[in-house]
């Protein structure tokens, strides 16, 4: 069954907030990853459509803005490039 879009979007913006703290994007980013790709690879969502989805659900940067297509598009490149590198056979912090 395919993830739920609004509710994707939903549960990403609770997690932006903590007992009325702030948490780092890249943070709530990184938790959503396998998600995002998901919603893209089934539903076909674009980054644009991604980005419209949050800020339907009330997402908004630390400034108050909204989290463009390009901010989520470049999070998601260099957190996926990173979990890539510690899941590689012979790298020292994960893989084998």
């Amino acid at each position: 069954m395919g993830i739920d879009s609004k509710s994707w979007a939903e549960k990403f913006v609770a997690e932006l907030t903590v007992e009325g703290e702030r948490v780092p994007f890249e943070r709530v980013l990184a938790h959503h990853l396998d998600e995002i790709a998901k919603l893209r690879a089934t539903s076909g969502l674009t980054w644009r459509s991604l980005a419209s989805l949050l800020a339907r659900a009330g997402a908004r940067r630390a400034d108050g803005g909204l989290i463009s297509a390009d901010q989520l598009r470049v999070g998601y490149a260099r957190l996926a490039r990173q979990a890539e590198k510690t899941t590689q056979p012979g790298n020292p912090q994960g893989g084998g």
